[in-house]
């Protein structure tokens, strides 16, 4: 949900996302006040650089690798490594981020470290996985005709 609604919002310009259906503009309020995500709340310049990537390059990811898995093409093997280790390389200093602010209750760090966390944990597994796989998805062996 982050990748399609809250990050592209850091990216546009504010003619396009004031735009956004109120009830989506007030669960990012919610989200920012509840969890502390000051992150989503200044978006400094590192952060608006992650999230380009995620726009221009994990969000078209996501699509091809969609029609990847549900054909069964194992040349996705190598794209998925590549998203697996971009995607949660770019979470770590977001998760250094929270882990050192001091302004945010521990409560809220343990909140956005374990949402963030996610975005790094599953990639590299996927990542892992996929490294570990010389061919995901194998060929289905055809029966002899006699």
């Amino acid at each position: 949900m982050l990748t399609a609604h809250a990050r592209p919002r850091a990216v546009l310009p504010e003619q396009y996302a004031k735009d956004f259906p109120q009830f989506a503009k007030d669960l990012l309020q919610w989200h920012i006040k509840t969890n502390g995500d000051h992150l989503v709340r200044d978006n400094p310049t590192w952060f608006v650089t992650f999230v380009w990537c995620e726009v221009c390059i994990q969000l078209p990811f996501f699509l091809i690798a969609t029609y990847a898995y549900i054909a069964g093409k194992s040349w996705i093997r190598i794209p998925a490594i590549m998203y697996g280790v971009h995607a949660a390389t770019t979470v770590l200093p977001m998760l250094a981020e929270f882990h050192l602010a001091s302004h945010i209750t521990a409560a809220q760090k343990q909140a956005l470290i374990a949402m963030y966390g996610a975005y790094a944990v599953i990639p590299m597994l996927l990542a892992l996985n996929m490294a570990l796989c010389r061919v995901p998805f194998p060929a289905a062996k055809k029966k002899k005709t006699a």
